[in-house]
C-alpha cells in the first residue's frame, strides 16, 4: 500500500515513467524514491514507511506533497 502510494506520486508527475519496486525485508522499513537518469540514480526522497500510512493522514499528506515537489523540481531540471 505505501509502495503503491510512492509509485503513484511518480506516475502523477512522470506519467510515462517506468516504475519498479525493489522490496527489501529489513527493519526499519524505509521507502526510497529514486530516478534513473542515464546510467546514474538520483535520490528523490527517502523516509520511514510509516510516513505513508493512511492512519497518519496529516503526515502522509505532507510526505506525498514533498515527494511530488521533489519530482517536479527534477522534471524542471530535465526540461
Amino acid at each position: 500500500q505505501e509502495r503503491d502510494t510512492a509509485m503513484q506520486c511518480v506516475r502523477d508527475i512522470f506519467p510515462d515513467a517506468e516504475v519498479s519496486a525493489n522490496c527489501v525485508d529489513k527493519y526499519p522499513v524505509k521507502v526510497i524514491v529514486e530516478a534513473k537518469i542515464g546510467g546514474s540514480k538520483v535520490k528523490i526522497w527517502t523516509g520511514k514507511q510509516q510516513d505513508l500510512f493512511r492512519k497518519y493522514g496529516a503526515k502522509r499528506s505532507a510526505t506525498i506533497e514533498l515527494i511530488k515537489q521533489n519530482l517536479s523540481e527534477l522534471k524542471e531540471d530535465l526540461e
